[in-house]
């Protein structure tokens, strides 16, 4: 892969601020100027964006889509191929959230951790019909994407309260939902910032309502799921200067039981029935990542 690609996906794999949503747009029109200019590259670009960033379904649904388009109809037909996918997880985004809307009779109060391109569409939804009291953000340390996204709401007028990581679970109550996005559907269980298994756990335990909500290209492909990875990241993200000796746990994701959750919506669709429909098949230029000697 040409040196000016490989930067490209390296910067991708090193942005740990941007939410998912927006590097699969960065790797999709990253695949589509390959399969233009240098079409002899996509594979090896498809397999290093599936693998910048291990733990997020987005950039290897991108891969997937840009080389099995690539594989079964050539190189003219990735740029129409990325197009539909990113239609499809639009319409979802919209879906996810009326079917959410759909599960409440009467107006709640919205906890969240994170921030999530689907929680937000969902926010919008249920006020614009009449069905949200207010928004409780946990900051989400270390990065802090939860205080960025009560910055944004209260720009939008929303009723906002941030608390700290730690106390998000006290207003896990009666007349709270408890709503997230994902990173990665696995059959092992929901993806996403860490933390969430923990919030969700104490909100079944209070029966307060708990719901996923997710776009197409949260699935991961099922023949990949073994490669699902949650690395390190940087210590320094956590503490600057650490000295000799000190042990930095510093992962960012965790993953939740399917069955914590009162739903799982992708789309408008419950889990499993997205997961029984739909063409979920491997690329041949993915598929070699199932190979050790590669």
């Amino acid at each position: 892969m040409n040196v000016r690609w490989e930067a490209e996906v390296a910067a991708l794999g090193a942005d740990h601020l941007a939410p998912s949503s927006a590097l699969a747009a960065r790797a999709s029109a990253l695949l589509q100027q390959l399969a233009t200019e240098a079409a002899a590259a996509l594979p090896d670009a498809a397999r290093a964006v599936a693998t910048c960033q291990p733990a997020m379904a987005a950039l290897v649904n991108v891969a997937n889509v840009a080389l099995r388009a690539a594989e079964a109809l050539g190189v003219g037909s990735v740029a129409a191929a990325l197009a539909a996918l990113q239609r499809g997880v639009e319409l979802d985004r919209k879906a996810a959230a009326l079917a959410l809307c759909e599960q409440l009779q009467t107006p709640v109060r919205v906890v969240t951790t994170s921030a999530s391109a689907n929680v937000v569409e969902a926010l919008q939804a249920l006020r614009r019909q009449d069905l949200l009291t207010g928004v409780v953000c946990s900051e989400s340390r270390p990065l802090l994407e939860g205080t960025a996204l009560a910055r944004w709401l209260v720009d939008q007028g929303f009723a906002t309260t941030l608390v700290t990581d730690a106390a998000l679970a006290e207003w896990l109550v009666p007349g709270s939902v408890f709503l997230a996005g994902t990173d990665a559907i696995l059959p092992a269980g929901i993806a996403n910032k860490r933390g969430t298994r923990l919030f969700a756990a104490w909100a079944r335990l209070a029966s307060v309502p708990r719901y996923v909500l997710a776009t197409r290209d949260k699935l991961y492909p099922p023949a990949l799921a073994g490669c699902f990875a949650d690395p390190m990241r940087p210590a320094n993200e956590l503490v600057q200067n650490p000295p000799p000796g000190l042990v930095i746990d510093n992962r960012a994701f965790d993953v939740s039981p399917r069955d914590v959750w009162t739903a799982v919506l992708v789309g408008s669709q419950p889990l499993a029935a997205a997961e029984a429909s739909g063409d979920h098949a491997l690329a041949a230029g993915l598929a070699q990542l199932l190979d050790p000697r590669t």
